[in-house]
């Protein structure tokens, strides 16, 4: 099935503004079980080995992988296309500069040189789009020989529930539809949406866009964290998926 990318962008646009304010208090006071301790530590601990790169968080939010990153020794560019949210950014860098520069854009095409970056990252945005083999292409084009680019979003192999999951679904590229965000209580102000497409798809249009895979990790908490009730009830099944790949 293929979606309108105009629609969807407006859409997607119109969300992340009415959403920002919800996100900058959620990620700034670390109310997110989720991301504090599991996806933001995969990212990290993906480039924990190495020092002194280039890198882009393509949807960067608020910055705070940026800033994690950048106090590592790391040189750090964030794009979102979300006014709100690269202005919160840019205020924070200028209240405490560590010299991360913010665009507010469009990761699917940049004004980034060629062979620029050492490494490319999302977290939890290459799912935001109805195109991401369009994202892959100017990653493959911005990314160095050998390049690393890390995409970590929700997995797709339990986008369902299990007693909604069949193979017609599974195999098509879908709209995922969500009431909204629920974190420690607190509900964003609108619902959201992501793409749902099979893993072999994901796997498929990164191969076609000149990418070798070199993980695939499944981001989880230790299996002591996992035996205390709120995760056991919340982690269910694999949440997470981490696609590591390297530009041929």
């Amino acid at each position: 099935m293929n979606y309108n990318q105009k629609k969807w962008d407006k859409e997607k646009k119109k969300e992340w503004e009415k959403n920002a304010d919800f996100w900058i208090k959620i990620i700034r006071k670390r109310l997110d079980p989720f991301r504090e301790r599991v996806t933001n530590q995969a990212i990290l601990d993906a480039l924990k080995s190495e020092r002194n790169l280039k890198i882009l968080d393509a949807g960067c939010g608020e910055g705070y992988l940026c800033r994690k990153l950048a106090k590592k020794g790391h040189y750090l560019f964030g794009i979102d296309f979300s006014e709100k949210l690269i202005e919160s950014a840019k205020n924070l860098e200028k209240k405490k500069p560590l010299g991360i520069k913010y665009f507010c854009g469009d990761f699917r095409k940049t004004d980034f040189p060629s062979s620029f970056f050492d490494a490319v990252f999302c977290h939890h945005t290459i799912n935001e789009i109805p195109n991401p083999e369009k994202a892959f292409q100017e990653f493959s084009r911005i990314l160095k020989r050998k390049g690393r680019l890390l995409c970590l979003f929700l997995h797709p192999c339990f986008d369902f529930e299990p007693k909604k999951l069949n193979s017609l679904k599974y195999f098509q590229k879908k709209k995922i539809k969500k009431a909204g965000y629920l974190v420690r209580g607190i509900k964003s102000p609108s619902p959201y949406f992501y793409l749902h497409l099979p893993l072999s798809e994901w796997i498929s249009l990164l191969v076609k866009s000149g990418f070798l895979i070199t993980n695939i990790k499944e981001p989880h908490p230790s299996f002591k964290t996992l035996k205390k009730k709120w995760w056991r009830e919340n982690f269910r099944v694999p949440r997470f998926i981490l696609i590591e790949a390297e530009k041929n």
